[in-house]
């Protein structure tokens, strides 16, 4: 499809023992050739062999390389394919890079060369999604689903559902050209079977999706409360780090703080904000606004008050203008329960508050007493399907989970009609409907406005 040679620097910006200059095209060995000095004479330029040699600009040595030829169709993206294994400093990186484009080579697009493994048949879509995945994995956890879908099990899994509709699609439509419009009545409850084993298969793939997107994207984890009640303290003991200033002193946090950590192979960013209050200083204000922003944005609010003063008005005006937002409550400051003078001792239900913050998790931020359970019952939160092994197939993008749902949607319609008794036709038109959105996943049917924003998320040279 494509018929020019690109070539891009595939390693990340910045120094480095080893960058990579890569080219793919039917003219790059012959680029390579033009720029490569290979160290013994008579160099055959096999396949898959590592040659030594310098790259040269007319009689200036530019650097000492190794160079790697991938002939067609056994490379990355199923052309031909070299790479130059430079020293990885940006000036002899982007040096290499210019003489390659002097010989006639073009600057790659981002992710253009995963678009040609894919335009070439080496990776289906979901394969070449998983490229950018495993690149961006930030756990563990991620880094494994990524590899589930690099190794094509969430297309093994979409390819037999859609076998099945495809199967009552070609019977439906046979009816339609040889026979009567309806649906045979003695053909309608094994079509239905089969549909209904098909709608089966796409919802066992969207009964994780939510949390699949998580371990992808990772999730947002506001903490929230009044001024004091050791939001910052509670930050700095989820991190294991002093990240954020603690004082004595309410209001110390002007601005939110945001940090990742890893949560049982969950990566969670965590926002540290403002405490929520009325206040007159224009700079607090600007930090509470922030705040409130940050929690909107948020997947899960953790709701921190002081337990050692107990449960007070603000805290329940703060409650209430978290309506809509999942939210766990923190009774913090449970190491100074009796010890100051008005302390009220609690059983982890200093106040009635509505269910949706269930019981809250009594904890010491400063000792450290409680951040276990509270590490556990925040994932056991986020992860509401209740955690599936991550080994299982995931589906972790939104994009694939949305054309799930679609194709769910006009299977169940299409079981409806058939069960209506409605003509063969309209029924064909839902499963249709239901291939064409499953096709979507797999790349079997996709546009070029799908593919152009799917790979400029890519890096280039990748």
């Amino acid at each position: 499809m494509y018929d020019d040679t690109i070539v891009a620097i595939a390693t990340a910006p910045g120094e480095a023992g080893i960058g990579v200059i890569r080219l793919s095209g039917a003219s790059s060995l012959a680029i390579a050739r033009a720029l490569f000095r290979p160290s013994s004479a008579g160099c055959a330029y096999d396949s898959h062999r590592l040659y030594h040699g310098h790259v040269r600009d007319g009689d200036e040595t530019v650097d000492e390389v190794l160079l790697a030829y991938m002939q067609a169709p056994r490379s990355y993206t199923a052309e031909d394919v070299v790479e130059i294994h430079g020293h990885g400093g940006p000036a002899p990186l982007e040096r290499i890079l210019h003489l390659a484009i002097r010989q006639g080579a073009r600057l790659a697009n981002p992710g253009e060369f995963t678009l040609r493994a894919f335009l070439n048949g080496r990776l289906d879509l979901p394969q070449a999604e998983a490229v950018a995945d495993i690149i961006h994995s930030r756990s563990d956890a991620s880094l494994r689903l990524a590899v589930n879908q690099l190794g094509g099990r969430l297309s093994e899994a979409v390819d037999n559902a859609r076998r099945k509709i495809l199967s009552v699609t070609a019977q439906l439509e046979a009816n339609i050209d040889f026979s009567e419009d309806d649906v045979p009545p003695a053909a309608a409850e094994p079509m239905i079977d089969e549909l209904s084993a098909a709608a089966e298969d796409v919802q066992r793939l969207l009964r994780a999706a939510d949390e699949g997107i998580l371990y992808r994207r990772g999730a947002r984890v506001a903490i929230a409360g009044r001024p004091n009640a050791g939001k910052s303290s509670l930050l700095n003991a989820l991190l294991r780090s002093n990240r954020a200033i603690v004082t004595p002193i309410a209001g110390t946090t002007r601005d939110t703080i945001e940090e990742g950590i890893n949560l049982g192979g969950l990566p969670v960013v965590l926002i540290d904000t403002a405490g929520i209050t009325q206040t007159q200083d224009p700079v607090e204000r600007i930090g509470v606004d922030r705040s409130r922003q940050a929690i909107e944005q948020a997947d899960l609010v953790l709701l921190v008050f002081d337990s050692a003063v107990g449960w007070q008005r603000e805290d329940d005006e703060i409650l209430a203008a978290l309506q809509g937002k999942p939210v766990l409550a923190v009774a913090n400051k449970v190491d100074l329960l009796g010890r100051q003078e008005g302390a009220q001792r609690s059983d982890g239900s200093p106040h009635p508050a509505p269910d949706r913050t269930a019981r809250p998790v009594p904890l010491s931020a400063m000792t450290g007493d409680g951040l276990p359970d509270l590490e556990a019952e925040l994932r056991r939160r986020l992860l509401a399907g209740g955690g599936a092994a991550v080994d299982d197939i995931l589906v972790n993008n939104l994009r694939h989970k949305t054309l799930l749902e679609e194709a769910g949607g006009h299977v169940e319609e299409a079981i409806e009609s058939i069960r209506a008794g409605r003509a063969a036709d309209f029924v064909s038109i839902d499963l249709r409907s239901a291939l064409s959105a499953l096709g979507a996943i797999t790349g079997t049917e996709v546009s070029e406005s799908i593919l152009d924003e799917i790979f400029s998320r890519f890096c280039i040279g990748k």
